[in-house]
């Protein structure tokens, strides 16, 4: 808690001025009311002078960039005393940068790389943070997010990552970390906001946010969002989405709090299957810059359509102060069929090859309940803050076979390709399945033991108790051959843990030596093989060095981390070509912080990542000391936004990728793009917000994949008008 004389709103529609005289108001109607309650209860000297009590104001400081505690309930402690990296994106900053999908969001954080789906389908958001692949590890209020598809921002208060293992906390996987994101939820206040985005290559976007206390216990709040958009730099390429989000909280009495809600997300977009890569001299994959903006689909058959539906109903009680359970029930479901086109260079002929389609067609189904129990107290001098739980989880996977009819599209012209031939192939359900399922139960434990103000240690286990099946009832043919149908089943146990001790030499800093673990069995992501039912979990373990310090005021939080992740027992294949987990990986880096305000009209976040990555042991020799693919060894970002006064708002920052390796043939060049804002409170409810990214209109590859790759966006140049009413 800061103790104040003065806050200002860095979203305020008065100046930093006008926001001082407010509270100062309220200052001066606070004294004026304590006086009189001291004139009512005890009559003044009549001798004694004149004089007005003295009055102190306390509130938390305004820092729209900076979140003051993680959502999990098992994060008991501020952010700045929690002995682990994570980063907030706040909604503040989602709001400034015209965000609108997660993979925009993450440019906040680096460290993160975005990678092509497998096979060129269903890309999704794909990802590896700290070199390790994260596209399993997403999580939506704290429960795991199975699908694969584009998430939108539309019903997102935050979105929070977690650097290094943190299975303790969120369950199997999160070798490299794990992303949160923290859906809107009904509050006691009214509000009525609504926005329209509207920029070049056909962005069309809109979105309103009602919120209303409908009596003294109930509040609800409805979400609406619908969006047909064309994608800056890439031709024919189409997002069409709708959401519908609805929350509901109801105070059941002083002590016990219901909270509910439902968010359906229906996405038909026509997807991009990115560019051929052409062949240097040399051997290496580039993408020629001339080709960049070219799609090479297959435009009346290529689709991406994906529908979400998900459940959220908790139960909050406090006992007393020291004393409080959760218990959060949540129903997930998503449906994805998609068809992407891979095109690839034909050197004999300078044309691209577009292939056969690739298609999916799967649903995911997701079942979760945690019950979660915070108890302080004291053991002698010594304090605990202790967490228990249990966490159980029913996850279920179909995946339907296709076929494809007369699929031969015709090769198109690298420079100008003709796609939107008809087509007069089709794709079709073929009746068998594949079908997996992840049973699992977790009981987990996390003690924050304090013994002085200057020292304190995090502990945490959690064991996972898990069954798993994966079958096929049906005939497939790939290039290994015809595989008959199957069935697979494995079940293990997963112990996960943390320690950590924290040393503060003064109040707003902490110094932090952290040591985790994180357990990933094969075929986590609800797929198995043969090879995979009855090998050990993957495992990876870290040592992170850290500090963090809340400066100006405790407005603004630095972090510093120093890490060494290391994965112990990676799959590899031995002599026989068979998989077995003797391989070693090994992740070490340096990571910079800030997030929050340095002044009432100055915020900023930014981040900076060194990532040295190596394989330092596997079943090929070869790839021994080679590095990890995809991961640039340096990434950074800033943005930053600055109030000239009451109606304008200017911003800006970068966003840093270093260049890094694609397997053997490609090389990725470093990139630097340039973002910015202008902002104009026209009046005292209307708001005009421009923002361009890659302003330079830089030509990169975003998501690589053998010999073809997806351009990152164009320069993208959006105007949002926005409504409080």
């Amino acid at each position: 808690m800061d103790k104040m004389t003065t806050t200002t709103g860095h979203h305020s529609n008065t100046p930093a001025s006008f926001g001082k005289k407010t509270v100062l108001a309220q200052a001066i109607a606070l004294g004026l009311m304590g006086s009189g309650m001291n004139a009512w209860a005890q009559q003044p000297d009549p001798d004694a002078p004149a004089t007005l009590p003295k009055v102190q104001v306390e509130a938390d400081a305004i820092t729209p960039y900076k979140a003051n505690k993680a959502s999990s309930p098992i994060y008991t402690q501020p952010l700045a005393e929690t002995p682990k990296t994570i980063t907030v994106v706040t909604q503040e900053v989602l709001q400034d940068q015209a965000v609108t999908t997660l993979r925009d969001a993450l440019r906040n954080v680096s460290g993160i790389t975005m990678q092509a789906g497998e096979g060129g389908v269903a890309a999704g958001d794909n990802l590896s943070i700290r070199g390790f692949d994260a596209t399993n590890d997403l999580y939506v209020d704290g429960v795991r997010d199975i699908g694969s598809y584009s998430r939108d921002t539309f019903n997102l208060e935050a979105v929070e990552v977690t650097k290094g293992p943190s299975s303790t906390t969120s369950g199997r996987g999160s070798a490299g970390g794990s992303i949160n994101v923290v859906s809107k939820t009904a509050k006691f206040e009214e509000f009525k906001r609504g926005n329209v985005m509207v920029g070049n290559d056909s962005q069309l976007r809109a979105a309103i946010d009602v919120n209303s206390q409908l009596s003294n216990t109930v509040a609800g709040r409805l979400n609406l969002m619908t969006e047909d958009s064309g994608v800056p730099g890439r031709d024919v390429t189409e997002r069409e989405s709708t959401g519908v989000a609805g929350a509901l909280t109801f105070k059941l009495s002083p002590k016990t709090t219901l909270t509910g809600g439902v968010t359906y997300l229906d996405q038909e977009n026509l997807p991009d299957g990115g560019v051929p890569l052409l062949t240097d001299a040399n051997g290496k994959r580039y993408l020629d810059e001339d080709t960049a903006e070219n799609y090479y689909g297959v435009e009346n058959r290529d689709y991406d359509n994906n529908e979400v539906l998900s459940f959220k109903f908790a139960v909050d009680h406090q006992f007393n102060d020291n004393l409080s359970l959760r218990n959060q029930t949540f129903i997930g479901q998503t449906e994805t069929s998609a068809a992407f086109t891979r095109p690839s260079f034909n050197s004999d002929t300078g044309m691209v090859r577009r292939g056969g389609v690739k298609a999916r067609d799967e649903d995911r189904d997701i079942f979760s309940n945690q019950t979660t129990l915070r108890s302080m107290f004291t053991s002698g001098s010594v304090k605990h803050d202790l967490v228990t739980g249990i966490d159980l989880t029913q996850e279920e996977y179909v995946r339907y076979e296709m076929v494809t009819e007369n699929d031969d599209p015709a090769e198109v012209d690298l420079y100008n390709p003709q796609t939107d031939d008809a087509y007069t192939g089709s794709i079709r359900r073929g009746g068998g399945e594949n079908e997996g399922s992840y049973d699992s139960i977790a009981l987990f434990v996390s003690d924050t033991i304090t013994f002085t103000p200057q020292w304190s240690t995090t502990l945490g286990l959690r064991a996972e108790q898990y069954d798993q099946e994966y079958s096929q009832n049906y005939t497939s043919s790939g290039r290994g051959g015809d595989t008959p149908p199957f069935k697979y089943e494995t079940d293990d146990t997963l112990v996960s843990w943390n320690a950590s001790v924290s040393y503060k030499p003064v109040e707003n800093g902490t110094v932090y030596l952290g040591l985790a673990n994180a357990q990933t069995p094969l075929g986590s992501n609800l797929t198995l093989s043969e090879d995979e039912q009855d090998i050990d979990a993957e495992e990876d373990e870290l040592i992170e060095l850290g500090t963090k310090w809340e400066l100006f005021g405790d407005k603004l939080l630095a972090t510093a981390a120093i890490f060494q992740s290391t994965k112990t027992n990676a799959q590899t294949t031995d002599e026989n070509d068979l998989l077995v987990l003797d391989g070693e990986q090994q992740v070490r880096g340096l990571e910079l912080g800030l997030n929050g305000t340095i002044n009432d009209r100055l915020s900023v976040i930014a981040n900076y990542s060194y990532t040295d990555t190596e394989i330092t042991e596997s079943g090929d020799p070869d790839e021994e000391g080679t590095d990890l693919f995809n991961i640039p060894e340096h990434s950074a970002n800033l943005w930053a936004t600055y109030l000239l006064n009451q109606d304008w708002e200017v911003g800006g920052g970068f966003q840093y990728i270093g260049e890094y390796d694609n397997g053997s043939s490609t090389s990725l060049d470093s990139v630097t793009l340039v973002n910015v804002l202008a902002a104009w409170q026209a009046t005292d409810n209307i708001k005009l917000q421009l923002n361009c990214n890659n302003l330079t209109d830089e030509k990169y590859l975003l998501k690589p994949r053998g010999s073809r790759g997806v351009p990152g966006t164009g320069r993208s140049i959006t105007l949002t008008a926005s409504v409080e009413f």
